[in-house]
């Protein structure tokens, strides 16, 4: 007998209380409208931070909730929960994002009524209420770079494309998948972003979540280092699309520089970012630093490649 189920809520958990979010998504999905048509699907891949999210989840019908013995990585956990989803369509969120509006879920239903292809509601703060000044930093960096409105997304979409918030045809995510390749911190959906606007329609609406899980300077900057692996991986699959963007652009300039000027640069902007106290200033380091490190990367990376 075929599946009713028309929308699968997917959701990959690592160390975080996804309970809220559960609870506020399956409020959301009982309307009339939706009865027996959605399904939300939890996967922890592999935390070492436990909650008793097990217990929530067996209380709501149409929620499946899994644990995974060994952290599988970002792009591999989306793929083992699409392998599980029935739905025609798929919501892709982030368990540390929560919905800044009661019909959230309703109108991604819509949408997907309507038959469209991809469709981004993109990111806000609206709902973070902390104010240490430890976290200042992050939400400047994110207000600069990726939580902007729909007018602004539209404009390059694959390039404001994160799956923390995105609703797809299902035979669409079937039929090409996450990069496997990704491993770690950034950039697996923006390559897989790349390859699906080859094909398909991506729309970005301004129905937002607000992204909760917003990290101190410090492991901003920690996980700025750890993605540039990911980075130049993403250059190496598509560098038409992304030679001219963002630090790339100056990443290529400054490879040909010695790679003792190139350390030189990055333990001087190093020692700026831990001490330096204005946003707009460190947002600046930061970026010039990500350069100096991709840069080096590159040059790495292009002396190993076949002539």
């Amino acid at each position: 007998m075929p599946s009713s189920i028309f929308l699968s809520i997917l959701i990959p958990v690592y160390n975080w209380n996804v309970q809220p979010l559960l609870k506020k998504l399956y409020a959301q999905c009982c309307g009339v409208e939706m009865r027996g048509q959605v399904e939300i699907i939890v996967i922890d891949d592999g935390s070492s931070e436990k909650f008793d999210t097990a217990s929530t989840a067996k209380k709501m019908s149409f929620v499946l909730y899994e644990e995974l013995p060994i952290n599988r990585g970002r792009g591999s956990v989306r793929n083992v929960l699409l392998d599980k989803a029935k739905g025609d369509y798929v919501l892709f969120l982030d368990a540390d994002m929560f919905p800044d509006h009661d019909d959230c879920v309703q109108v991604y239903f819509n949408w997907a009524k309507a038959g469209c292809e991809i469709l981004c509601g993109g990111i806000s703060y609206l709902q973070y209420r902390e104010r240490e000044e430890d976290y200042s930093f992050y939400l400047y960096k994110s207000k600069k770079t990726e939580a902007f409105p729909a007018t602004v997304r539209n404009n390059v979409p694959w390039r404001y494309f994160f799956t923390s918030n995105i609703l797809l045809r299902r035979d669409i995510v079937s039929s090409v998948r996450f990069d496997s390749r990704f491993k770690g911190y950034g950039f697996e959906d923006i390559e897989w972003a790349i390859r699906l606007s080859k094909t398909y329609k991506i729309i970005h609406i301004d129905n937002t979540c607000s992204h909760m899980g917003v990290i101190c300077k410090e492991r901003v900057y920690t996980n700025m280092r750890s993605s540039i692996v990911n980075y130049v991986l993403l250059l190496t699959i598509h560098p038409e699309q992304t030679a001219g963007n963002g630090a790339a652009k100056y990443a290529r300039k400054l490879r040909s520089l010695p790679v003792f000027f190139l350390r030189f640069l990055d333990i001087v902007l190093s020692r700026l970012f831990s001490f330096l106290p204005w946003n707009p200033l460190l947002f600046l380091v930061f970026q010039c630093d990500k350069v100096v490190l991709l840069a080096k990367a590159l040059k790495k990376h292009s002396k190993v490649q076949p002539s």
